[in-house]
């Protein structure tokens, strides 16, 4: 469907420009030679609109003659019904030559979109070569869908000189996108940039300039990539204040990033610093947004020094803020997880070393006490 409507994009201002005309006026028109008037009364009479009473064999001359007269919109359109075969008998020899004759005529676009019909038989004969032939012709004209299915396929044809060629001027395509404030855009020609990859030399420079570009703007990605290269010192100076700066940011925007940003210190490798206190704190922020499982975890992390330094008394404060804000429900039962927090502060509380597998040591817990998941 949607390509079908891409058929007859280029026809809705003649059409939009004859539907303030009564039939009569676009017959009169259409009878002094009008190629607009041909073409709008053609498509009325194809589908029964506007006053006009359905009639294939008066559509099909209508149409026929506007075609003749180089209207792009109704090659397309006449290619097209002669490709479905219901207003007129399917003639595929037809429905090539108006269709090509249209493409040739047209925009980007309509190269673009003859291009897909004969990759996938849409109302045409499949033809591989002529899907190359008109998809390169749209992208040629800067079409950037058409560019990047030319990527795809010489990718697949494993065709490395045409591949460079594509990608470079796509990666072009993106630059000049970038300049005029496309955020998508910015981020995506930083990571090439950085790589010197598809289409762009490796240019460590312009790579953070985007990236701070695109991060500014909000691109997660892009903030992502700016905190760890101050956290880390890599590619920027080491700055803790711009990493926490940009670290705020992202988890202002999915508290996920508290937990992400926890793990970098943990695991302390990359470049990373290890520290512990900065993990205790993403964490902490994390759990306190986050639902009744993930605080639970956190306080088992503590009480069995997962992640964390080990800090008992932290791991019972957790349970007892859990317990604390167990909402009543007269008549109903408490929810697994409830349970399970009251029964882990009662082992914190005795003294029981932490088991090592949170998972299992829920499984356990919620086993005793008879809880079906």
């Amino acid at each position: 469907m949607k390509k079908a409507l891409a058929i007859f994009a280029a026809a809705i201002a003649i059409l939009s420009s004859a539907g303030a005309e009564t039939l009569s006026e676009l017959e009169s028109k259409a009878a002094s030679g009008d190629a607009n008037a041909l073409f709008a009364l053609g498509t009325y009479y194809a589908k029964g609109e506007n006053g006009a009473e359905k009639n294939p064999q008066k559509a099909i001359g209508l149409l026929t003659k506007a075609a003749e007269a180089n209207i792009p919109a109704a090659q397309a359109y006449l290619g097209y019904l002669y490709g479905e075969g219901k207003l007129v008998e399917r003639n595929m020899d037809l429905a090539v030559y108006w269709r090509e004759l249209a493409a040739a005529n047209g925009k980007a676009e309509d190269k673009w979109v003859l291009g897909n019909a004969f990759l996938y038989g849409f109302f045409l004969p499949k033809n591989q070569v002529k899907a190359l032939f008109w998809i390169s012709q749209a992208a040629e004209e800067g079409d950037g869908r058409a560019i990047l299915k030319l990527i795809e396929i010489y990718k697949n044809l494993k065709n490395e000189e045409q591949l460079k060629i594509w990608q470079a001027k796509f990666a072009q395509m993106e630059v000049e996108a970038a300049k005029k404030g496309n955020v998508a855009a910015m981020e995506a020609i930083a990571k090439k940039y950085m790589k010197g990859t598809e289409g762009l030399p490796r240019n460590r420079a312009q790579a953070i300039y985007w990236y701070k570009q695109a991060a500014e703007k909000g691109n997660i990605e892009a903030m992502e990539k700016i905190s760890q290269m101050y956290a880390k010192g890599r590619f920027l100076p080491k700055n803790p204040e711009k990493a926490q700066f940009y670290f705020e940011k992202l988890a202002e925007t999915d508290v996920r990033y508290c937990f992400k940003i926890a793990n970098y210190y943990v695991e302390g490798n990359d470049g990373f610093p290890q520290d512990y206190e900065l993990a205790e704190k993403w964490y902490e922020r994390g759990a306190e947004k986050s639902d009744i499982s993930t605080q639970a975890h956190l306080a088992w992390k503590y009480w069995a020094g997962s992640g964390v330094r080990q800090n008992t008394q932290k791991a019972a404060q957790w349970c007892e803020q859990i317990i604390k804000n167990i909402p009543d429900r007269p008549g109903k039962k408490m929810s697994q997880m409830e349970i399970f927090v009251i029964e882990m502060s009662k082992d914190i509380s005795s003294g029981k070393a932490a088991p090592q597998d949170f998972g299992n040591y829920v499984s356990s817990i919620t086993a005793k006490a008879g809880i079906q998941n």
